[in-house]
């Protein structure tokens, strides 16, 4: 298999009447999936796409979204997920960004691509829009072949653009190739053992580098049975789970978070999954606990990026005493611990974090200044913080540019989170550093309280569980967090609308 397109190209094999797609109002098989993409090939195409050419897609989780997706490779584009919460300005970036030429898009999204449209033909920005729902698969109209690509692609061609989350600065476009989303998924259905059985739960976003590789890609090319939902509800979720013996859950920390803090009236049975796995942020140690208490799994971690794919799963037998590793690297994968002065740390000592792989990028498009920055001797600069115990396994402990400078102290903000966590009022916690008037930082806590909890409170607290120049000066109270779409704490934010907040305890 040379291209991602040729998943669906299996068509005839022994597996061609098994469920591809699970629905409430329909089920879709590995044959039918197939005859509808080539279809919508067949109609993109007439609408404008061209090979090479970048088609977005703004649809929910579904059927909908697979067709598209595997349409426009079938057409030989390159495939732009977007996030379906995107507003006209960000929707105008990816345009002119990925110089995108179609939007596939659902009839919930008319009257703001007719938005989208009328402020980009004064700018003569040339794309046309495709609403889904006007597209009817026609048993006799002639399809494309199903026993050879369409259209010739090289596996070294994007397969599609994604971009970094931008929490740091400007999203940065990600091309990854046919090559390296197969040479991923092929770690994956070995690592974790996928196989046609399998029943995947497709709740994390597919605009997502989560949702769409590790779940819908995984899913189909393993020949399993995916069950996409178009968005995360708690006790739907947990039903379809319960009903259809779902095997396999991948999604992030927030929607494992929401299932240990739910009280049911009776407790689902989760015995049918085999891999709850979370990925794109930290998965809270007390709520993996938690989660485990009440459901008799425990939550394993997966690190990744959007710029390598997969890094690294913890498969312990017993991850009870491993559940804040992210585990091994996948095979193929290198992954260095580096000082400041760029050489590779011992063991458990701390630096940024530094990938080589097959899946991985090797630059961002147009963006020499930050390549130097980010790529070096073949290996991509995270910008996380971690360690690597004796065993390999690898520890995250925060991202580089969050740290906080406290009169020359480097202190690492995700420490004090942890620690607050355990606080009994405390729901979710949040810190970050305040610059001063003396070009260093003052440490403060946005706090989502689950009770009535003062400053004074939480800074007695943390005495004597961390030093004193590490307890939090300054407080917020909050009723959430900023979060991105798929649950990731959006700090940036946090430090653009900081607005300081209470003292307590007075300066540490």
């Amino acid at each position: 298999m040379k291209t991602l397109a040729e998943i669906l190209l299996r068509s005839n094999d022994e597996g061609s009447s098994r469920p591809a797609l699970v629905e409430p109002h329909r089920a879709v098989t590995y044959a039918e999936l197939s005859e509808r993409c080539f279809a919508l090939a067949l109609h993109l195409q007439e609408a404008g796409l061209e090979p090479g050419g970048t088609a977005g897609l703004l649809l929910p989780n579904g059927a909908d979204f697979v067709t598209a997706y595997f349409a426009v490779l079938s057409a030989g584009g390159i495939v732009v997920p977007l996030n379906a919460d995107y507003r006209v300005q960000e929707i105008r970036r990816f345009i002119r960004s990925c110089r995108l030429r179609l939007l596939v898009a659902s009839r919930s999204h008319q009257a703001l691509c007719e938005e989208v449209a009328a402020l980009d033909r004064s700018e003569d920005l040339q794309c046309s829009f495709v609403f889904i729902e006007d597209w009817a698969f026609q048993e006799d109209r002639p399809r494309l072949s199903a026993a050879r690509l369409p259209v010739a692609v090289s596996p070294e061609q994007p397969a599609m653009f994604q971009f970094s989350s931008g929490s740091t600065g400007l999203p940065k476009r990600i091309a990854r190739t046919h090559a390296q989303l197969l040479w991923e998924l092929e770690q994956l259905r070995t690592t974790l053992r996928f196989n046609p059985d399998d029943r995947f739960l497709g709740a994390a976003p597919f605009s997502h580098v989560n949702g769409l590789v590790r779940t819908m890609l995984s899913s189909l090319y393993a020949r399993a049975a995916l069950y996409p939902v178009p968005s995360f509800e708690r006790r739907t979720v947990a039903s379809l789970i319960e009903e259809h013996r779902l095997t396999t859950f991948i999604a992030v920390p927030f929607m494992f978070c929401m299932l240990a803090e739910t009280r049911f009236s009776r407790p689902p049975d989760f015995s049918s999954l085999r891999w709850c796995i979370s990925a794109s942020a930290p998965m809270p140690v007390h709520l993996n606990q938690e989660f485990r208490r009440r459901y008799g799994r425990y939550v394993r971690q997966l690190y990744g990026s959007t710029e390598t794919g997969t890094i690294s799963v913890n498969l312990d037998p017993d991850p009870a005493e491993s559940l804040a590793s992210v585990g091994h690297p996948l095979p193929g994968f290198r992954v260095e611990v580096l000082a400041d002065h760029g050489g590779p740390q011992g063991t458990l000592a701390e630096g940024e974090i530094a990938v080589a792989g097959p899946g991985a990028i090797t630059g961002y498009e147009d963006l020499p200044e930050v390549n130097r920055e980010s790529f070096r001797d073949g290996f991509f600069l995270t910008g996380d913080v971690g360690k690597k115990d004796a065993a390999g396994r690898i520890y995250l402990l925060g991202r580089k540019k969050f740290f906080i400078n406290k009169g020359g102290y480097k202190i690492n903000p995700q420490e004090i989170e942890d620690l607050l966590h355990h606080h009994p009022c405390v729901r979710e916690a949040a810190v970050i550093g305040v610059p001063t008037a003396y070009e260093d930082e003052k440490v403060k806590a946005v706090i989502v309280p689950s009770a009535q909890v003062s400053p004074e409170d939480l800074v007695e607290f943390c005495r004597g569980r961390i030093a004193d120049f590490k307890i939090p000066s300054l407080f917020e109270f909050r009723e959430e967090l900023p979060r991105s779409p798929t649950g990731k704490l959006r700090k940036k934010l946090l430090l653009e609308q900081d607005g300081n907040g209470h003292a307590a305890g007075g300066e540490s």
